[in-house]
């Protein structure tokens, strides 16, 4: 796809080591800023927000600090966070809680099953009557979204909410795999639902088999730091 001049490219959904099922590194995320597979990214790590804000700290490029938080009706990020949200609590009320801090609601992978907390459709269902999404994950990285992301797609469009994509990547391969180009402006909460309207959403997936097999050799390396004395704890 030809990428108008001056437009960004907007990875919304991604993991670093302090995510406890990922060992994305610093250099990893710039060495892929480097080959242009992105230009503004969004850290979500798992139910905590440090990895984050260390990222966004020492990256060259422009880093969203966000939160992939389990609720009580499934996963939901939040994206532009200055503090880290509780787990546990009732999608609408983690929702509410992202806009009180002036953060966008994020719904991930709406129709994708196999995470291990998905958003079913009655919780769905009620984020999008209250308003409470502020845009819609219809392109994800991971193995096997390929139908989920479509039906994704064709339910943002019937409720009339900005489509947005991001990689999910827990392994290096993985950034940069799902992007939105968007027109260039302001990176803020208030301004990125509208360059998504305007934008488009691409998908550089790579087969099913390569992602099982990036995410095996990230099983290994995680359980044998685990045996030589490391400690990730699950959160």
């Amino acid at each position: 796809m030809n990428i108008p001049a001056g437009w960004e490219l907007l990875d919304l959904h991604n993991h670093t080591h302090r995510s406890y099922d990922a060992r994305n590194m610093l250099e990893d995320y710039e060495q892929a800023h480097a080959d242009r597979r992105f230009d503004v990214l969004a850290i979500t790590e798992h139910n905590r927000i440090d990895g984050a804000r260390e990222l966004a700290a020492a990256a060259s490029f422009d880093v969203i600090v966000g939160q992939e938080v389990d609720t009580s009706d499934g996963e939901l990020i939040g994206l532009f966070l200055s503090a880290e949200l509780e787990r546990g609590h009732p999608i609408e009320e983690t929702a509410r809680a992202i806009r009180a801090q002036g953060g966008l609601v994020y719904l991930p992978h709406p129709f994708f099953r196999l995470v291990r907390n998905p958003v079913l459709a009655p919780a769905r269902e009620r984020l999008a009557a209250a308003r409470l999404i502020d845009n819609v994950e219809v392109a994800n990285g991971g193995p096997f979204t390929a139908d989920a992301n479509d039906a994704a797609r064709r339910w943002a469009h019937e409720q009339g909410l900005p489509m947005a994509a991001g990689s999910d990547a827990h392994e290096p391969s993985d950034i940069g795999t799902c992007v939105c180009a968007v027109p260039s402006g302001p990176l803020s909460a208030h301004a990125l639902p509208e360059r998504l309207r305007q934008g488009r959403v691409i998908t550089r997936r790579r087969g099913n088999a390569v992602k099982l097999a990036a995410k095996a050799q990230t099983r290994a390396q995680l359980a044998l730091h685990s045996l030589r004395g490391g400690h990730r704890k699950r959160r």
